[in-house]
């Protein structure tokens, strides 16, 4: 119960409808258990990443839709505030956007709880009458990925001899 409180301060709250900044992504992965985390990569003077927050992602989450199916943030890589990673270590948002070979913001990632890419990245907003269903499409994809990585066992291993 403490973990989980502890990931949602972290990860910071729904509050109006705001996309909280990623600030702790393991122990946002943590909480997430079968839901995708959603990534918007931005820029603090980008305008494209500003429509995509305030068209898109910020009614997704007033609306309450999503809540069960996506976990959703943002990360401005010109923050300069480190933020701690999937693997617990802290990184800077720079290096987490070049982990990633974003070069374009927006770019929307659509992560699973191991920081592993489960659908391309949403880059850019060339189309914004067709960009909610695109988001849609994606988050139902990783979702997908997401449950069909819990059902499929690992492989068994044979001893040699």
């Amino acid at each position: 119960m403490a973990a989980g409180l502890l990931a949602f301060l972290s990860a910071g709250v729904y509050a109006g409808g705001q996309l909280p900044e990623a600030r702790d992504l393991a122990a946002v992965a943590a909480d997430a258990g079968t839901r995708p985390i959603l990534i918007e990569v931005a820029q603090r003077d980008c305008p494209y990443c500003a429509v995509v927050r305030e068209d898109f992602l910020e009614p997704m989450i007033l609306s309450g839709d999503y809540r069960d199916r996506v976990v959703m943030l943002q990360l401005h890589r010109d923050s300069g505030q480190s933020l701690k990673g999937f693997d617990g270590a802290q990184i800077e948002p720079e290096d987490f956007a070049a982990r990633y070979h974003i070069t374009v913001t927006p770019t929307v990632l659509l992560l699973g709880p191991d920081g592993r890419l489960l659908t391309p990245p949403l880059v850019g907003l060339s189309t914004p009458d067709f960009y909610g269903a695109f988001l849609d499409e994606a988050i139902d994809q990783a979702g997908a990925a997401l449950k069909d990585a819990a059902r499929t066992p690992a492989p068994r291993r044979h001893a040699d001899g």
